[in-house]
Formats: structure tokens, C-alpha cells, sequence
């Protein structure tokens, strides 16, 4: 126990001078550090002198020329709020003394029946009384104003009736009840009905583990109708003698509305890099359709009417299977140049950089286009083979793309790195488009779709006679990144 105030001042309020006199003595002879001793024979005095003075202690009688009985306690103890008071009484007023005990009087003492350690020890007692009384209330008040001004909404409710027993400002403020109509309603109230059944639960619950903090996402609803969602943190408490639950309410209706629109988002782009496959496929298979008609197909039926012919006319047999065999080997070349657009390129035993100069060859003996490889050092070595294929592949698409659509005598490929990024940018001279204009191929989305697989950006610039720049970055791949093209 903490030990009085060494200097205390003290004031004496009663009107008997012979039992002032006493009480002085008897305050001196403890070995309490007594300091001044003020006296007032009047109510009116003391709350005086409680207004000017350092006062650490009051003794009050409560039978006073101007005050009396419980009146006098009351009318003190709003000029000595922080002040410990000991009421002297006489034997017929214990009864007033204990009625003024419930209102916040820290002792009492019954005139002539104590002595200077039955004295000392009601001062100690009062004041280590009054002063935990204090830290209390501070304690609540500190407690109340978090409470009250806690920008998110919070409340207070019972764990048996689930009757609110209080709400702060943001809690009013976010549902549109007033004060009073929320302590007139039940936590049920802002629930949907299908929801009770699963509070009661979980109130049930966490009783059963005491003051567990629980959290958990609901459906509430507001004064207007507006349903929102809410992630709430319980506690238990004892609140007014009741066990009560106090939550935490974080309205994240909006979180949850970005988060389904980027899940559908998402869905969205899958959907599209999907049709985007199935159409490269469909053009592919059309592709190898109209090669295998056109030029396979008519050079393998021209052979079997010349070996049919050889077979019948002595006269032409050796000129027909010469010719015959000039066609089967141009019929070789296309199955095999088909082939070669199809199968994937052995990345990794022959390199990107000699892929990409053997598809440039290829596109250099089908037509009279000059093409400019700049590679610049490229760190072939760092880069894993899934971003070197999607590079082949977005090369052979923009290829194509140009040799069918572009017209172009001058094509110019840059492979490098821009800081963190693979940068590809594959330039032409062609007739160029109007970007702004939907495309009906799938070129270009093939080529989008591979980028965003890897969280890369494609930027195209181009307008009607002034060629094409198509530029590709790709993040280089992270620790862990397993994505595959």
C-alpha cells in the first residue's frame, strides 16, 4: 500500500469547536505528515475554502447550521469530485453515513469512538480508496472516448437478449439509427432473418471460450434498406454486471465488389486468351488445309498422272518418272516446310537467337523482303526457355503478319534488355493501319494474349502509309515464376 501524502492538508468542517479541537489533536498525534488543517463551522465555508486551498482530505459533519443530513455529503462532493471525504457522525446517524457511502463517501466515523490509529488508518484507506476510485474512472473515460470516437462502427450488445447497451458516433453515423433507436433494437435487427440462427451460434459459442476475439464476414443491414457486408471482430466483456460482446464493425461492401470485379475480369481475359487459341488453331488448321490442297495435293496429283502415263507409253516413260521425281521432292519441301511452321523449335538445343535467324532466312527465300536482326548482345544464357519460345512465336506471328498484310520491302527486329524487361520491337515500312479500327485477324491478339500470360505489355504504332512498330516487354522471370506460355 502506497503511503499517505508526507505533506497532507486537511479540512475540517464542523460547527462543534470542542470536537474540532479533538479531531486536531488526535490528527497531530498520528504520525501521519500533517500539514495545514483548515476549518469551517459552515457548509458554505468549506466549499470555500475547497476553491482556494490545496485541500488533500475533508472530514465533514453531517449536521452543519446550513446543511444537513445526506444534503451536506451531496452538496460537497461536487466542489470535492477528486477529494477523499470522512464523515464524522453521532450514533443516530450511521444510517445517513452508509446512504452517503453508496454515493461516493470513501469512510466514516462515529464521534468519540476512535482513537489516533483507528484515525490514521481511515485516512490511509480513503485516500488509497479515492485514488483507485479515480484511476478508474480515468481508465473509463479514456476507454469511453476510444470508444465514442473510434471512426468505425462499434456497439455494445447483451449476450443473452442481444439488446444493444451501446453504440459510439461512427455507428450511428454509418447505419442512419439515431442513438436511441439503436439502444431500442436487438443485434438481430440488422441481420437478415436467414442470419439469426448462425449469430445465435456463434454468440453460443463464443461464450463457451470466454473472452476469445472472433472475426467473421456478415450480411447487415441499414436503416434504408441498403444491405452491406461487413467483416466484425467480437470480444466478450462484462458490461453493467452482463455478459455483453463488444464488436468492431469494418464495412467492406466496396472491397468486395472490386474483388468480384476483378475475379469476372479475370474470367473475362481467360475467355478471351481461350478464343484467341482456338481461333489461332482454326487458322492454323485452315492454313495447312489450303497448303496441303493447293500445293501439295495438286503437285502429288500431277505425279500419279505422269506415272500412270509412264506406265502405258514407252516413248515418254524415262521423261515422265524424271518429272515424277521433281515433284515428289517439291512435294517433300512443302510437307516439310509445313512441318516446320508447326513444330516447336528446339530452343534449347539450338538457341532463340539461331531460330530466329533461321525463321528469318526462310521468310528471305520466299520473297524479295530485306530483314535486319539487331541483337545487341542479348543474354541468350539468363533467359528460360519458356520467354525465349513466346519471343520465336511473337516474331513468327509479326513475320506473317507482315508478309500477308503489310507490303513491305524493309523489316527491322531489335532483341535486347530495358532494365528489368525483355524488350522486342519489330519495325516494317509497310502500308501500315489504323490502330483505332477493330482487326479482324488474330494475329495481333495471339501475340497480346502470349504477352499478358507473363504480366507483359505490347505497345503497336502504326497509321495508314507509314509502316508498323510493335513493341513487346516481358518481365525477366522471378525466383519461383513457373508459368508456362
Amino acid at each position: 500500500m502506497r503511503h499517505a501524502n508526507p505533506s497532507l492538508n486537511i479540512l475540517v468542517t464542523e460547527d462543534n469547536p470542542g470536537d474540532f479541537v479533538l479531531l486536531e489533536e488526535s490528527l497531530r498525534s498520528t504520525e501521519l505528515g500533517i500539514g495545514k488543517i483548515y476549518h469551517a463551522a459552515l457548509l458554505s465555508e468549506a466549499l470555500s475554502i475547497l476553491s482556494t486551498e490545496p485541500v488533500h482530505l475533508v472530514f465533514l459533519d453531517l449536521h452543519l447550521p446550513d446543511s444537513s443530513g445526506i444534503e451536506s455529503y451531496t452538496s460537497l462532493s461536487e466542489a470535492a469530485q477528486r477529494i477523499p471525504v470522512i464523515l464524522l457522525t453521532g450514533m443516530t446517524d450511521t444510517n445517513t453515513a452508509l446512504q452517503a457511502l453508496l454515493l461516493g463517501a470513501q469512510d466514516y466515523l462515529i464521534k468519540g469512538e476512535f482513537d489516533g490509529k483507528l484515525l490514521a488508518r481511515a485516512i490511509r484507506y480513503s485516500i488509497e480508496r479515492k485514488r483507485n476510485l479515480e484511476n478508474l474512472r480515468d481508465s473509463e473515460e479514456r476507454y469511453r472516448e476510444l470508444f465514442n470516437n473510434n471512426p468505425m462502427p462499434m456497439w455494445v450488445f447483451d449476450a443473452e437478449t442481444f439488446q444493444f447497451l451501446e453504440v459510439n458516433e461512427a455507428a450511428v453515423h454509418h447505419y442512419g439509427y439515431t442513438y436511441e433507436e439503436f439502444l431500442g433494437r436487438t443485434i438481430l435487427s440488422i441481420r437478415p432473418r436467414e442470419d439469426a440462427e448462425r449469430l445465435r451460434r456463434e454468440v453460443a459459442t463464443g461464450l463457451l471460450s470466454r473472452d476469445v476475439l472472433k472475426k467473421g464476414v456478415w450480411k447487415h443491414l441499414k436503416k434504408n434498406g441498403d444491405v452491406i457486408f461487413v467483416e466484425i471482430a467480437s470480444h466478450n466483456i462484462e458490461y453493467m454486471n452482463r455478459r455483453a460482446v463488444l464488436a468492431l464493425a469494418n464495412d467492406v461492401t466496396e472491397k468486395i465488389r472490386l474483388e468480384k470485379e476483378l475475379h469476372e475480369q479475370r474470367i473475362l481475359e481467360q475467355k478471351q486468351i481461350t478464343e484467341a487459341v482456338i481461333l489461332a488453331q482454326e487458322r492454323e488448321r485452315t492454313e495447312i488445309g489450303k497448303e496441303l490442297h493447293d500445293n501439295v495435293n495438286q503437285i502429288l496429283g500431277a505425279t500419279s498422272l505422269y506415272i500412270n502415263t509412264a506406265m502405258t507409253d514407252d516413248t515418254m516413260r524415262q521423261g515422265l518418272l524424271e518429272r515424277s521425281i521433281e515433284f515428289i521432292s517439291n512435294a517433300i519441301n512443302e510437307i516439310r516446310k509445313i512441318s516446320k511452321s508447326l513444330i516447336t523449335p528446339g530452343i534449347r538445343e539450338i538457341g532463340l537467337i539461331e531460330s530466329i535467324e533461321d525463321i528469318i532466312e526462310d521468310v528471305k527465300l520466299a520473297g524479295s523482303m530485306k530483314i535486319e536482326f539487331d541483337k545487341g548482345g542479348f543474354p541468350e544464357e539468363s533467359i528460360d526457355d519458356r520467354r525465349k519460345l513466346t519471343i520465336f512465336r511473337i516474331i513468327q506471328e509479326q513475320l506473317n503478319n507482315i508478309i500477308k498484310h503489310a507490303k513491305a520491302s524493309e523489316v527491322l527486329i531489335r532483341l535486347g534488355l530495358e532494365g528489368e524487361n525483355i524488350r522486342l520491337v519489330v519495325g516494317d515500312n509497310g502500308r501500315g493501319f489504323d490502330t483505332t479500327r477493330h482487326r479482324k485477324g488474330v494475329g495481333i491478339t495471339n501475340i497480346i494474349s502470349r504477352t499478358e500470360l507473363f504480366n507483359g505489355q505490347v505497345d503497336i504504332r502504326s497509321s495508314p502509309g507509314e509502316g508498323c512498330t510493335l513493341t513487346v516487354d516481358l518481365p525477366v522471370a522471378q525466383a519461383g515464376d513457373t508459368m508456362a506460355p
